[in-house]
């Protein structure tokens, strides 16, 4: 019954924020990074992520881009400039070469487009995700 590789966690304590305003992109994605022993924290917007005091526990977020007040670039500055910052993965469903340049040169970690790959996006988590 196997299904292929198995993706290991590189560590299933740590924390990952998923922030999109999307809800049903929101839980799928949760979903499946759950489904791959992360704990994950939902947030609807930047501002809620920025506000909250679990903060301190995130290891990485993966964050939409277009999202109403402060977008995915805007939360990306924001953490580049915490104490200890953190990988910050965009997803996006406008997807240019301009926006993919921004997010290369603003120090994302990774870019996916929507609908996202699901196999690609645990891989990447699970490297960045390694000790």
């Amino acid at each position: 019954m196997s299904t292929g590789p198995q993706i290991i966690p590189a560590r299933s304590s740590a924390t990952i924020a998923m922030v999109d305003d999307d809800e049903s992109v929101r839980m799928a994605l949760s979903s499946s990074l759950r489904s791959a022993s992360w704990n994950v924290i939902d947030y609807a917007s930047a501002g809620e992520l920025l506000g909250d005091t679990r903060r301190s526990k995130l290891k990485l977020v993966v964050a939409d881009i277009q999202m109403p007040g402060m977008d995915g670039f805007g939360l990306l500055e924001s953490i580049k400039r915490w104490k200890r910052p953190i990988p910050v993965i965009f997803v996006t469903a406008y997807v240019t070469e301009d926006v993919r340049e921004r997010a290369k040169n603003n120090g994302a970690a990774g870019f996916f487009s929507k609908p996202v790959d699901d196999a690609g996006l645990l891989a990447l988590v699970s490297e960045l995700l390694k000790e």
